[in-house]
C-alpha cells in the first residue's frame, strides 16, 4: 500500500471519529515538519510549540482535506503558512529574550576531547557555517532550500505548498543555490 493511500485511510478513520489514528500522522511527520520549523527559527522552545500548534491545527482541519494534492504537499502549505503568519505577528509585536539561546550557551561550553577528533570539529564548525548562512538568504531563497534539499520535496509540490509557478520554483532555487554557494565560497568552504 503507498503512503498516499495509507495516509487517506488514517484521515478517514480520524475524520470518522477514530481521532487516536491521528497519532500515525504525527509520527510519519514530525520530524520533517520540525526540521522545517527549525530551520525558520532559533529558539528551540518555540520551535516545539509551533510544531505542536501545527498538528493541532492539521488535526482541526483534516475535515477540509480533499486529496487533490498528496497530504505531505497540504500539511507543508499549513506549515509553510503558519511559520510565515507565526514571523508577521512576532515582528508585529518584538520581545526580547532574557534568556540565553542554545547556540549562545553552547558556545562557552568546554569540548571533551576524547570524543572529538579534528575531522568531527571541522566538520561540525562546517555545517554551522553553512546553516548560519542559510539563514542569511532571504526568507524565498531560504524556504524553498529547505523544502528542496533538506526535506527532499519535489519542485511540484514545492510549488503546489508555496503557491508559486514550478518555472519560480526552478528560479528560486537556481537563484538560492548560488547565492549560497557565494557566500560559502568567501568563508572558504567551496
Amino acid at each position: 500500500m503507498s503512503e498516499t493511500n495509507d495516509d487517506m485511510k488514517i484521515i478517514e478513520r480520524v475524520v470518522n471519529g477514530e481521532t487516536e489514528a491521528f497519532s500515525v500522522i504525527i509520527e510519519r511527520y514530525k520530524d520533517q515538519v520540525f526540521r522545517y520549523v527549525r530551520a525558520k527559527f532559533d529558539n528551540i522552545d518555540e520551535v516545539m510549540d509551533i510544531t505542536q500548534d501545527i498538528f493541532m491545527m492539521t488535526f482541526e482541519s483534516l475535515g477540509t482535506f480533499r486529496g487533490d494534492a498528496k497530504f505531505s504537499t497540504w500539511l507543508f502549505s499549513i506549515t509553510a503558512n503558519y511559520c510565515k503568519n507565526y514571523r508577521k505577528k512576532m515582528n508585529r509585536a518584538r520581545t526580547i529574550s532574557i534568556e540565553k539561546s542554545e547556540e549562545e550557551i553552547g558556545e562557552f561550553q568546554i569540548a571533551d576531547e576524547r570524543e572529538n577528533t579534528e575531522k568531527a570539529v571541522i566538520d561540525r564548525e562546517s555545517l554551522r557555517i553553512v546553516k548560519e548562512e542559510l539563514y542569511c538568504l532571504p526568507e524565498d531563497y531560504r524556504e524553498i532550500l529547505i523544502l528542496r534539499d533538506i526535506e527532499g520535496i519535489s519542485y511540484n509540490e514545492i510549488a503546489s505548498i508555496l503557491g508559486i509557478s514550478l518555472s519560480n520554483v526552478k528560479v528560486r532555487i537556481h537563484r538560492g543555490r548560488e547565492q549560497l554557494k557565494e557566500r560559502l565560497q568567501e568563508k572558504g568552504l567551496l
